[in-house]
């Protein structure tokens, strides 16, 4: 019989997960190009939610763990060809030939020609869901001096400690949503920086440029290469050409197999205090075990030399 045994129901479970899920935070940024077509995205992670279900075979199934994006800001640049209007003759003098023309402008010759700046913070969200199974460890903790003693690292706040992690089996993530607001805010951006680039024209310049080129707006969204459903290219662009989303889980698998600990026990561990000229009494421990049903996890141990 083990000399320690210790059980946590499923909602004390739940508990010690909650702590972890609400200490996970990373960012991510990253830029690319595609002929025309430039973009750049930062982004911050964090978690919220999730559903733990203890398994009969041993393992911890989390169900619907949300990923939060915030902030997330993204940044789309499209490179228009170059175009000149103007400069044709207005006054021809045979001989001398033409001695007056109309005004010339070359557009589009900035790189980028357009820059559009989108805050999708909080538009955007997806989950996680995934099995886990029980991972311990005993480890040192990375401020522990070499010189410290048990007790020395104890005083220090940075015992060494026998680790419970949740490594994963298998794990999903899935888009699960794109706000409807995010199309009419990316056509609306679209239209102002069209608006902005063109909006020092005169009135028959504007006129003229369309004549030679179409809607301007539409021809930004073909650099873009946009389709009608936001969701999909939106997706695309974070999801495939950055992988945004594989980054993510990659993260939240690696941070819960090695990076936090759901619970965790001293070793040694501490059964008395300082009394008086008295130092504490702390017990080896050995023979650490996890083990989890569908009603609870155990933690056993038995007392060390």
């Amino acid at each position: 019989m083990a000399h320690m045994t210790v059980a946590a129901s499923e909602k004390a479970f739940q508990l010690v997960f909650e702590r972890a899920r609400d200490s996970f935070a990373i960012s991510k940024s990253d830029s690319g190009s595609w002929g025309p077509f430039t973009a750049s995205y930062s982004a911050g992670v964090k978690l919220a939610g999730g559903e733990v279900d203890l398994q009969a075979d041993g393992t911890v199934r989390i169900k619907e763990l949300d990923i939060v994006y915030d902030p997330l800001s993204l940044n789309l640049g499209i490179n228009i060809p170059e175009v000149v209007i103007g400069g044709f003759c207005i006054f021809w003098v045979p001989i001398k030939g033409c001695i007056v023309r109309a005004p010339k402008w070359t557009l589009f010759s900035a790189n980028p020609d357009i820059s559009i700046p989108l805050d999708l913070s909080g538009l955007i969200q997806s989950e996680v869901s995934g099995s886990f199974k029980i991972l311990t460890k005993n480890e040192v903790d990375p401020n522990r001096l070499a010189t410290m003693t048990d007790l020395d690292a104890e005083d220090a706040g940075v015992p060494d400690k026998w680790n419970i992690y949740l490594d994963p089996v298998w794990m999903d993530i899935d888009l699960i949503d794109i706000a409807d607001t995010v199309g009419n805010i990316l056509d609306a951006a679209i239209e102002n920086a069209v608006d902005n680039l063109l909006g020092w024209l005169p009135g028959w310049a504007k006129d003229a440029i369309e004549w030679i080129l179409g809607s301007i707006v539409d021809l930004v969204r073909a650099a873009l290469d946009l389709v009608d459903d936001i969701d999909e290219w939106l997706s695309n662009l974070l999801g495939v050409s950055f992988g945004l989303f594989d980054f993510v889980l990659t993260m939240v698998a690696d941070y819960f197999a090695s990076k936090f600990p759901i619970f965790g026990i001293e070793d040694p561990y501490p059964i008395l205090g300082y009394s008086g000229a008295l130092i504490p009494v702390k017990i080896p421990i050995a023979q650490f075990a996890v083990a989890v049903d569908d009603k609870e996890m155990t933690i056993t141990a038995d007392i060390g030399a």
